[in-house]
């Protein structure tokens, strides 16, 4: 019997062909600019026709595929609720805030550091790592270059902190993505990754201070920050207390407060803070809230990062959950999966190598199809067995694949991140030296793997020390 419960033999040289021609297929369709969704889409296809020839019966197929994607279900509520809060914080001035404020205590003498910790706070609140970087990060980049920092220096800065965010934050895309893959929840998720990324995140902004000291100076032109300041304040009304959904969000997730009852609370407050701070009408709100908010100041680098959120952002995000959950329905049912979990299992003996694996795993998606959702799907459908097997808690499954496949797609140049990237800040390849967390983090990652710290068995109970988590 394996670990699908399906009795019968998969040829094993048939069962990785057909992992092959569906990687394959994903790889080419993202050359061909199809995008994730149809890539995934056309993969699916692809999965289930292997399926066929491989005997598995139409009926095994769909139900598998329909029975992977109701595991998304909370994932889908989640999204939606994110979709809703960016969409009301723009309105209600949260976000405006937030970038005006941030903005405000840049120290010259502090640049490369002060970058990191900014744009790891904006994208912690948007959820957004190109959000960030074509904003604050923009921003802060503008005001590094006038201090004479290096332009590789000070956008490798905003890079990490960027990714920090992408990387933890609970509206982000791929924080949700990752445990709806490994089949755990958001906050286990959220909580296992502190223990790779805090230390990284210490690690990194100690290097980052050594690192601008040298390239202190005493002025600089503030003429970029402060076209900023003023195009905000003009258009919101900039208050300390637009500032509390965030507070609030970041509190309720330290509380462990089910994800979409926090969200729904935050949404409540934030709809109320909208309308009396800035006298937005409940249609208004409403309407931003499906379609997202329009952003007309006339100043660019301000109405790139206004111009976002609603439920309606959120669509290709759904389809890309949707198909990949139905294109892993055949490879179950086929024994595709399981095939490929019994050659891992081979060479896989122990917590140390079943990490280690993971993150090359990750870090080879990326690397053939330069889109980390990619990374992060293919791995986290294919290994969730081999963890369960090897007692091994799915919350480091879905840690694994953020320490490799999230973070590693900003330093593969030839990546749609790494694109973006050198597009908005005009930057070269120069940057990736300096994007010190796509480094740092998964060094942590296999310290624990071969420490058994912030290792759990399937329980939920520590691998390293005493007590349970």
């Amino acid at each position: 019997m394996n670990a699908t419960g399906s009795s019968k033999n998969v040829n094993p040289a048939a069962a990785m062909l057909s992992l092959a021609a569906i990687v394959i297929t994903i790889v080419l369709g993202l050359k061909l600019g199809w995008g994730a969704q149809m890539s995934v889409f056309v993969a699916a296809i692809v999965s289930v026709v292997a399926a066929l020839l491989m005997g598995a019966k139409w009926d095994e197929i769909q139900k598998a595929g329909m029975e992977n994607i109701s595991n998304y279900g909370m994932a889908f509520v989640i999204l939606t609720m994110v979709g809703v809060l960016i969409g009301v914080w723009l309105i209600g001035g949260t976000l405006p805030s937030l970038i005006y404020y941030g903005l405000d205590v840049i120290s010259p003498k502090a640049i490369v550091p002060l970058t990191f910790i900014l744009c790891a706070v904006t994208s912690v609140c948007t959820g957004t790592s190109f959000g960030c970087i074509a904003t604050m990060g923009l921003a802060l980049y503008g005001v590094g270059i006038n201090l004479g920092i290096p332009a590789g220096v000070i956008a490798g800065a905003v890079v990490s902190g960027a990714y920090f965010g992408d990387k933890m934050s609970p509206m982000s895309d791929t924080t949700n993505l990752a445990p709806a893959m490994a089949e755990t929840d958001l906050y286990s998720h959220i909580g296992s990754m502190l223990y790779t990324t805090l230390p990284a995140t210490l690690v990194c902004a100690v290097l980052y201070y050594m690192i601008g000291a040298g390239y202190a100076q005493d002025a600089y032109d503030a003429s970029a920050v402060q076209l900023m300041q003023e195009t905000l304040a003009a258009n919101f009304n900039i208050q300390v207390i637009t500032l509390i959904p965030l507070v609030m969000i970041l509190v309720l997730a330290i509380l462990k407060v089910p994800s979409i009852m926090a969200m729904g609370i935050t949404a409540v407050v934030s709809i109320a803070l909208a309308v009396a701070t800035q006298g937005a009408q409940m249609s208004a709100i409403m309407s931003t809230a499906l379609n997202g908010y329009v952003s007309n100041t006339g100043v660019a680098m301000v109405d790139t990062i206004l111009t976002r959120g609603g439920i309606k952002s959120m669509a290709g995000t759904f389809a890309l959950l949707l198909f990949a959950g139905f294109m892993a329905g055949p490879m179950t049912a086929a024994g595709i999966l399981d095939a490929f979990v019994s050659i891992l299992t081979k060479v896989v003996k122990s917590a140390k190598s079943l990490v280690v694996s993971t993150l090359v795993f990750g870090w080879g998606i990326i690397l053939l199809t330069g889109n980390q959702m990619m990374g992060i799907i293919i791995p986290g459908k294919a290994m969730g067995n081999m963890y369960d097997e090897l007692d091994v808690h799915r919350k480091v499954l879905s840690r694994s694949l953020e320490d490799s496949a999230t973070i590693f797609a900003a330093v593969v140049p030839w990546s749609t991140a790494s694109a973006y990237i050198m597009g908005v800040l005009g930057v070269d390849t120069s940057y990736i030296p300096y994007a010190l967390l796509c480094f740092i983090v998964p060094v942590f990652s296999v310290i624990c793997a071969f420490t058994g710290f912030g290792i759990w068995n399937s329980k939920g109970e520590k691998k390293w020390g005493k007590g349970k988590k």
